[in-house]
């Protein structure tokens, strides 16, 4: 029997199901918790710098991503290779980003940022690249 506790709410799971819950840290009554199988039923909205308390227990993880999904106001992004692993996991006072980070989980606002930062960083050495080739041509050619 599972059993996960987060702030002010608690879930306990029998017949082999596991579980998570979810709460503010600063604020315990804005809590969620399910259990394998189930939607979770909740108002909750979390960004990613909230301070959070988790509580996971043998659950894979495309239910704790999907779980987070209904949780965050943006997209989690797990990895396809790891989706079937169990995961427990009870962390308190932690910001969300950070509990993703250990998971193994991100989110689609992530990689946009990381595709522009990876952009403006090709740009950068493409342009150190000419200028290598091309600077020391022109003043050869002058002289």
């Amino acid at each position: 029997m599972a059993r996960c506790r987060a702030g002010d709410c608690e879930v306990e799971c029998g017949g082999g199901k596991g579980c998570g819950c979810i709460a503010e840290s600063d604020n315990p009554f804005s809590c969620a918790c399910f259990c394998f199988g189930e939607t979770p039923v909740n108002d909750l909205r979390i960004e990613l710098s909230t301070i959070v308390d988790v509580s996971i227990s043998d659950l894979p993880l495309f239910e704790v991503a999907d779980f987070f999904n209904r949780v965050h106001t943006g997209t989690i992004i797990a990895p396809a290779e790891k989706l079937r692993e169990q995961v427990s996991l009870n962390v308190q006072r932690q910001s969300f980003v950070d509990v993703l980070n250990h998971l193994g989980l991100t989110t689609s606002e992530r990689i946009d940022r990381d595709k522009r930062g990876l952009g403006l960083l090709m740009f950068l050495v493409g342009f150190a690249i000419g200028a290598l080739i091309f600077g020391p041509a022109e003043k050869r050619s002058r002289k």
